[in-house]
């Protein structure tokens, strides 16, 4: 039962806890300060002065009487969409038996047939993450290409894509105007473009390297190739059926052991140095990279490369 109890509390608190926070955030008292000195702005024909001591009374204390004079100024400024939603907004707020819902139906009704409405359509670029933004407003999908109410006067329309520069576009609407405006990206910003190149280069720069120690690896396998040689004639003479009777021959049969592994390595390293090196400097060319392929292969009888492509 106690439990029920803890849960059932703690279940209304999670409800209430919004609402408190609301409660908390008003100020009626300083809402009733601001509110009369819009009033005396408002009579005194300062519209411009009246509007933010409106708009923050009503944050404070939220009533229909402070938004119907937020929307009287704002209508007085041309404001005609911003004055529009607000007369809805009081409109709502307000009782069906309130003197004063005639009025705020009647302002409703006139302004919506003077409001500018704009039109914005994003032409390309969606797939690649653009964003469409109306002045300070980001426009979502469901936002582009629906006609929507916007103030009279100049507006931005920003296009917003990844590698790209920002396209800005000026529109205009006069009061009961609408217009339509397809926007495209941007060009391609050439900082990000470079950016990426030279992101890119160091696949080349690895492959050359991998080449060069390659080149270095086969060169001493060549070089010990040839000492090889002279060793194993030496072998061949001191040492008749693997028997050595000499102390030269024990000494080259012994240099030309650790000659062989050394071979042996080198040959390989020079294999995967050259075959990966050929690999990233061809598939990182800027010519058709579809069909190249490079491998090494090393055998008993010595070292290569193949290579197919288009070069």
């Amino acid at each position: 039962m106690r439990r029920s109890s803890w849960i059932a509390a703690c279940y209304l608190l999670l409800v209430l806890t919004p609402e408190l926070a609301g409660a908390q955030a008003r100020d009626p008292a300083a809402a009733e300060v601001l509110f009369r000195r819009g009033r005396e702005a408002m009579e005194a024909k300062r519209y411009a002065d009246a509007l933010p001591s409106f708009a923050e009374s009503q944050r404070l204390d939220p009533g229909a009487g402070t938004l119907m004079n937020l929307a009287t100024c704002e209508e007085k400024l041309g404001r005609v969409a911003s004055a529009w939603q607000h007369w809805k907004e009081a409109l709502d707020a307000l009782a069906a038996d309130d003197d004063r819902t005639p009025l705020a139906r009647s302002r409703v009704e006139a302004l919506e047939r003077k409001l500018p409405r704009l039109t914005i359509s994003l032409a390309s670029g969606k797939e690649l993450g653009a964003r469409v933004f109306r002045d300070d407003v980001e426009l979502g999908p469901a936002s582009q290409g629906v006609a929507l109410p916007i103030d009279a006067g100049h507006h931005t329309v920003t296009v917003h894509m990844p590698g790209h520069l920002p396209q800005r576009i000026a529109v205009r609407l006069g009061e009961g105007e609408q217009k339509q405006v397809k926007v495209h990206p941007g060009a391609v910003d050439p900082s990000s473009a470079a950016s990426g190149r030279t992101g890119a280069t160091w696949p080349r720069t690895l492959g050359w390297v991998l080449a060069g120690a390659g080149v270095a690896a086969a060169g001493t396998a060549a070089v010990t190739g040839v000492m090889l040689l002279d060793y194993k004639s030496t072998v061949e003479a001191d040492c008749p059926n693997k028997a050595c009777v000499t102390q030269d021959g024990f000494d080259a049969a012994a240099t030309a052991r650790t000659l062989t592994t050394v071979n042996t390595a080198a040959w390989i390293a020079g294999g995967a140095g050259l075959g990966l090196g050929a690999y990233l400097l061809i598939s990182t060319s800027p010519r058709d990279k579809a069909r190249t392929a490079v491998a090494p292969s090393v055998s008993g009888d010595g070292f290569s490369v193949w290579c197919r492509g288009t070069f």
